[in-house]
Protein backbone atom coordinates (compact mmCIF):
# COMPACT_ATOMS: atom_id res chain seq x y z
CA UNK A 1 0.00 0.00 0.00
CA UNK A 2 1.04 3.57 -0.60
CA UNK A 3 1.71 6.11 2.11
CA UNK A 4 -1.18 8.38 3.11
CA UNK A 5 -1.11 11.78 1.38
CA UNK A 6 -2.64 13.48 4.43
CA UNK A 7 -0.99 16.00 6.70
CA UNK A 8 -0.88 16.05 10.48
CA UNK A 9 -1.93 19.08 12.52
CA UNK A 10 1.76 20.00 12.68
CA UNK A 11 1.88 19.96 8.87
CA UNK A 12 3.97 16.79 8.55
CA UNK A 13 3.04 14.05 6.10
CA UNK A 14 1.11 11.16 7.66
CA UNK A 15 3.16 8.01 8.15
CA UNK A 16 0.17 5.62 7.91
CA UNK A 17 -0.69 3.52 4.87
CA UNK A 18 -3.48 4.77 2.63
CA UNK A 19 -6.69 2.76 2.61
CA UNK A 20 -6.94 0.27 -0.25
CA UNK A 21 -7.76 2.15 -3.47
CA UNK A 22 -7.45 5.59 -1.85
CA UNK A 23 -4.75 8.23 -1.37
CA UNK A 24 -5.56 8.81 2.31
CA UNK A 25 -5.80 6.70 5.47
CA UNK A 26 -9.10 6.58 7.37
CA UNK A 27 -7.91 9.31 9.74
CA UNK A 28 -7.22 11.77 6.92
CA UNK A 29 -10.11 10.83 4.60
CA UNK A 30 -11.75 14.18 5.42
CA UNK A 31 -8.76 15.92 3.82
CA UNK A 32 -9.53 14.12 0.57
CA UNK A 33 -13.14 15.39 0.66
CA UNK A 34 -12.41 18.95 1.73
CA UNK A 35 -8.99 19.51 0.20
CA UNK A 36 -7.70 20.77 3.55
CA UNK A 37 -4.22 20.14 4.78
CA UNK A 38 -3.65 19.24 8.41
CA UNK A 39 -2.70 22.78 9.33
CA UNK A 40 -5.43 24.91 10.87
CA UNK A 41 -6.43 28.14 9.22
CA UNK A 42 -9.07 30.68 10.21
CA UNK A 43 -12.50 29.15 9.68
CA UNK A 44 -11.07 25.64 9.39
CA UNK A 45 -13.63 24.37 11.89
CA UNK A 46 -16.53 25.71 9.84
CA UNK A 47 -18.86 22.92 8.71
CA UNK A 48 -18.70 21.80 5.10
CA UNK A 49 -21.96 22.00 3.18
CA UNK A 50 -21.00 19.51 0.46
CA UNK A 51 -19.05 16.42 1.41
CA UNK A 52 -17.63 13.94 -1.06
CA UNK A 53 -16.98 14.11 -4.75
CA UNK A 54 -19.76 14.89 -7.23
CA UNK A 55 -19.77 11.20 -8.20
CA UNK A 56 -20.25 10.15 -4.56
CA UNK A 57 -23.07 12.66 -4.09
CA UNK A 58 -24.71 11.47 -7.33
CA UNK A 59 -24.49 7.85 -6.21
CA UNK A 60 -26.04 8.78 -2.86
CA UNK A 61 -28.85 10.67 -4.60
CA UNK A 62 -29.54 7.61 -6.76
CA UNK A 63 -29.61 5.38 -3.69
CA UNK A 64 -32.05 7.71 -1.90
CA UNK A 65 -34.37 7.78 -4.92
CA UNK A 66 -34.25 3.98 -5.21
CA UNK A 67 -35.06 3.61 -1.50
CA UNK A 68 -37.98 6.05 -1.79
CA UNK A 69 -39.37 4.22 -4.82
CA UNK A 70 -38.99 0.88 -3.04
CA UNK A 71 -40.85 2.22 -0.02
CA UNK A 72 -43.62 3.56 -2.29
CA UNK A 73 -44.02 0.14 -3.92
CA UNK A 74 -44.31 -1.51 -0.51
CA UNK A 75 -46.94 1.01 0.62
CA UNK A 76 -48.97 0.57 -2.57
CA UNK A 77 -48.80 -3.21 -2.26
CA UNK A 78 -49.81 -3.14 1.41
CA UNK A 79 -52.64 -0.68 0.71
CA UNK A 80 -53.86 -2.90 -2.14
CA UNK A 81 -53.91 -5.93 0.17
CA UNK A 82 -55.80 -3.93 2.78
CA UNK A 83 -58.50 -2.88 0.31
CA UNK A 84 -59.08 -6.51 -0.76
CA UNK A 85 -60.05 -7.53 2.80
Amino acid sequence: MDQCQGRTKAGNRCKRSASAGFLYCSTHADQARTGRSGTKSPGADAPEILVGTPEERGALDTLIVAAALGAAVVVVFAFGKLLRL
